[in-house]
């Protein structure tokens, strides 16, 4: 094997866990800046212009359509120039839109901006992330991706204070105080990114070659072969489908409740703003004992097996949205959805690391983002246009939930194609 003339000091602990730990950081620096109070923006912007509410989350939608048509090339960046170009140049667009964002006054500026906030954090988020750390973990894959997506939970904890500000103090000064926040803090943590380990006399996992791995093939380990898939390859195995299409059916509950939890809960239920928020902080909060829970499991059990499980969690908690009105109730969706998000989040990317292996991990995992944005395209503009039609969120949620659920049978048929490869 190849190692490079780029050394970083050998320390303990193993430098992987630097990267988790900046992983985690970023999602709470991302999500408290706007993807976790998007809902609270809706309404700012909807009293400030009177736009509709499917007008306004159709911003988000087709965000998560171009970031689907972008993923492949995403992908391909990732594995050919490394992650810390698409870490650094993701967290300056990210910031810069979002202080464009605080100078919108018409329909289409907003739907610029809400663009480059998404590609920006798409490109600097979780699967540039998890494309290193598919590649510094291999034993501890799925623990190190679950812990560093713990960061949600940070960042739903200050989810809160950032509502809090754009009530107060006005969404404009909100998003451009925020889109500084995201420069600030955000490129000095892109920097703790590396690709590969080998390139720099690390192994994954930090162990020795002669403790388990194979120097020329470090990616065989616990029963699997040592070939990894080329893209044609992954593209032809039903399993990525399987993967990618729970995956979408996945988001499309997540990013509705992300979206349009706070406006349901204040517009159906009579909760404040503020008070509404912070039910989504409780799934935030919940959904890092997922993480924790989900990496731990995931590294002992069968990841879509698991994963399965979980989009029960999703469609329980979907449905008990839609036909409760009852606060305990409700508070009980909130931790259900949470720990369910946690536990299959930091799977949904070890699955893939494993079934298709490191080499061209990050452009196939794009493909498959390509796939997966279905849900979260379709998932806000439809429960916008739903909640436009019947004045409620009740029927949006009852499907989103029951489609969710179908999702379950598509993990729980997926299988390891490396598992029935010869071992060469």
């Amino acid at each position: 094997m190849k190692v490079l003339n780029r050394q970083i000091a050998v320390t303990r602990p193993f430098f992987g866990w630097w990267i988790v730990v900046g992983s985690a950081l970023l999602h709470a620096v991302h999500g408290s800046s706007f993807g976790f109070v998007f809902g609270v923006y809706l309404l700012q912007w909807q009293n400030t212009f009177g736009w509709s509410r499917f007008a306004i989350s159709s911003t988000f939608s087709l965000s998560q359509l171009v970031n689907g048509i972008l993923g492949p090339i995403q992908g391909w960046l990732t594995d050919r120039f490394g992650t810390r170009l698409l870490m650094n140049g993701g967290t300056i667009l990210f910031g810069v839109a979002l202080i464009g964002l605080g100078t919108i006054n018409n329909l289409w500026t907003l739907f610029l901006f809400v663009l480059l906030i998404g590609i920006g954090a798409n490109a600097s988020g979780f699967l540039t992330m998890n494309a290193s750390l598919a590649n510094w973990f291999l034993r501890r894959r799925a623990l190190a991706m679950g812990l560093g997506t713990t960061g949600m939970g940070l960042g739903g904890t200050l989810a809160p204070i950032v509502a809090w500000g754009i009530v107060t103090y006005g969404w404009r000064s909100v998003a451009i105080v925020s889109g500084l926040v995201v420069i600030i803090i955000g490129l000095p943590l892109a920097q703790i990114f590396r690709h590969r380990p080998e390139d720099y006399g690390y192994y994954p996992d930090g162990d020795e070659p002669e403790l388990g791995f194979d120097v020329e093939n470090p990616d065989s380990f616990g029963g699997l072969t040592s070939s990894d898939f080329s893209v044609a390859e992954a593209l032809r195995d039903r399993n990525f489908w399987l993967v990618s299409f729970g995956h979408a059916l996945a988001l499309l509950a997540v990013i509705s409740i992300m979206v349009h939890l706070v406006p349901h809960l204040v517009k159906n239920i009579g909760w404040s703003e503020t008070s509404a928020q912070f039910l989504f902080t409780i799934i935030t909060i919940t959904s890092v004992l997922g993480q924790i829970i989900g990496g731990y499991l995931g590294d002992l059990y069968s990841k879509s097996k698991v994963a399965a499980f979980c989009m029960l969690g999703h469609s329980s908690a979907m449905l008990l949205l839609a036909l409760t009105r009852l606060g305990p109730l409700i508070v009980l969706a909130a931790v259900l959805h949470g720990l369910s998000w946690g536990m299959r989040g930091p799977l949904m990317m070890a699955i893939r690391a494993d079934f298709y292996g490191r080499t061209n991990f990050a452009t196939i995992a794009g493909f498959s983002t390509a796939i997966v944005m279905v849900g979260p395209l379709v998932g806000p503009a439809f429960a916008g246009a739903m909640s436009d039609y019947f004045g409620n969120y009740t029927a949006a949620f009852l499907i989103v939930g029951m489609l969710t659920g179908l999702g379950s049978v598509f993990f729980w048929a997926a299988r390891n194609p490396r598992l029935n490869l010869p071992t060469q």
